[in-house]
């Protein structure tokens, strides 16, 4: 909610002799009473607040709910009212995960009781005492030096780039190009304002069309996990409010409340979308604006405003038929619109080929991580590791690189946002503008797609990322 003043403790004055009674200290359930009569002249009930010396304290609600992985089945996330006084207000946004620590505590409510037939019935509260932003467990400020040590020796490693894309989704065989993008994407480039006040975006969008069975909802999965803010939805159970965002009336102050929906919460971080091609038509315009000024705006109820969004959208879609057709263009394969396509800076197409060297492989990947995954799997003694059992090798080029812990890999990321701030110096250009002339030229010809100019775009903010990395 808003912030509210609440009275601390209140003094009140003799309105015939001026005589000050106080201060007495409010309970923060309900009013405490008046005093009866004047100690001083014995008047009775003629009070007035005396505002010079009552102090007011500052009073807000929050709804703390669950986290959307934590519900159990079938059931709607719970949620709990959280009253935040003084100096802990403001402390956390939507869309934050906090722990609060504080006293559980209920107030009587007449009105319920009315409603529930006469039964006692009491709303129950928290009242804060602290509140701790989980959201910010992998942030720079929680680095220690060791940490910061640790990430600038991995940054001199030459082979840093090919370490960061072979631990994302290390448990997915193959798919280079795509963890090549999610890492791009994840690092993301940086964000200009140019003079006129334009702002342009820093974040990189990315859609995954492929097949069925190709690990496209794993990989989403992945970054959900990985990405420090990263919000999930799915195109068939999401509509255009619950993306961008909704106007509700709010039950105690009787006005209209904004809620934002899956976008704002997901603002500096990443949104993920799956099964992209199932969504209305109506509610993918919706995302139009999100993308590529990385804001939205409202106009409902009487509220006219516009929300921020600078959040990198990673969408997951099947072509249309279920399979990718090689004869067709990129553009007669996906149900969407050229406006949207080009708002996507990564397009990985997936293909499921048969070869049966790959095929051979890669079947030996699953079934040696199902066995290793297994909780009684002991290794036998003569190799520790487990590698003679069941080769875990990829098979590719890239075997002699070690992977990076996932949780060095989440601090790496973090670092890099938060410090690392690359720029084009005036050699790149010519390379750039080159780049894009070829691409344009390449783009009439075949099975290619419309390449606009936001790709140019799209290019700086690629090679940034890449520079970060």
């Amino acid at each position: 909610t808003g912030v509210f003043p609440q009275l601390k403790n209140v003094t009140y004055t003799c309105m015939v002799c001026s005589y000050n009674v106080g201060p007495i200290f409010q309970n923060s359930s309900r009013e405490e009473e008046r005093p009866n009569a004047c100690p001083e002249c014995q008047q009775k009930g003629r009070w007035q607040i005396n505002s010079a010396k009552t102090v007011y304290r500052n009073y807000q609600k929050l709804t703390l709910q669950e986290s959307p992985g934590s519900v159990p089945a079938g059931r709607i996330p719970r949620s709990k009212e959280v009253i935040v006084l003084n100096d802990l207000i403001d402390l956390a946004k939507p869309g934050d995960e906090i722990e609060v620590t504080g006293v559980y505590t209920n107030n009587f409510e007449a009105s319920l009781n009315t409603r529930q037939q006469g039964f006692p019935v009491f709303t129950t509260y928290i009242e804060a005492n602290y509140v701790k932003r989980k959201g910010d467990l992998y942030s720079s400020g929680n680095l220690t030096d060791e940490d910061r040590e640790d990430i600038r020796k991995l940054s001199r490693d030459p082979k840093i780039v090919r370490r960061i894309m072979k631990s994302i989704a290390p448990s997915i065989h193959g798919h280079d190009d795509i963890k090549a993008g999610i890492s791009l994407a994840l690092f993301s480039g940086q964000e200009k304002i140019v003079k006129g006040k334009t702002r342009l975006r820093g974040d990189i969008n990315m859609l995954l069309l492929g097949d069925p069975g190709v690990a496209k909802s794993q990989f989403l999965k992945y970054v959900e996990k990985t990405a420090n803010r990263a919000v999930y939805a799915t195109g068939k159970g999401a509509s255009a409010v619950g993306l961008t965002a909704a106007v509700q009336k709010d039950p105690v102050t009787r006005e209209w409340v904004l809620q934002g929906g899956a976008l704002v919460m997901a603002d500096r971080g990443v949104c993920l979308i799956d099964e992209f091609d199932k969504m209305n038509d109506r509610d993918r315009v919706s995302i139009h604006e999100a993308m590529e000024q990385q804001s939205i705006s409202i106009s409902k109820a009487g509220i006219v405003t516009s929300l921020q969004a600078r959040c990198s959208v990673i969408a997951a879609a099947n072509p249309v038929g279920g399979r990718y057709d090689s004869s067709r263009t990129f553009s007669d394969n996906v149900e969407l619109t050229d406006p949207i396509l080009s708002r996507f800076d990564i397009l990985c197409v997936v293909k499921d080929t048969i070869d049966s060297v790959l095929d051979e492989r890669l079947a030996r990947f699953v079934v040696g991580s199902h066995v290793r995954s297994h909780k009684d799997f002991e290794p036998e003694v003569d190799d520790p590791e487990g590698k003679l059992s069941i080769s875990m090798t990829d098979g590719s080029a890239d075997n002699d690189i070690e992977t990076i812990p996932q949780d060095m890999l989440k601090k790496y990321i973090s670092y890099s946002k938060r410090f690392i701030k690359p720029k084009l110096s005036s050699g790149d250009l010519p390379k750039i503008s080159q780049v894009y002339a070829e691409l344009r030229r390449e783009s009439v010809t075949r099975e290619g797609m419309p390449v606009a100019v936001r790709h140019v775009e799209s290019i700086i903010r690629m090679s940034e990322a890449r520079a970060s990395m």
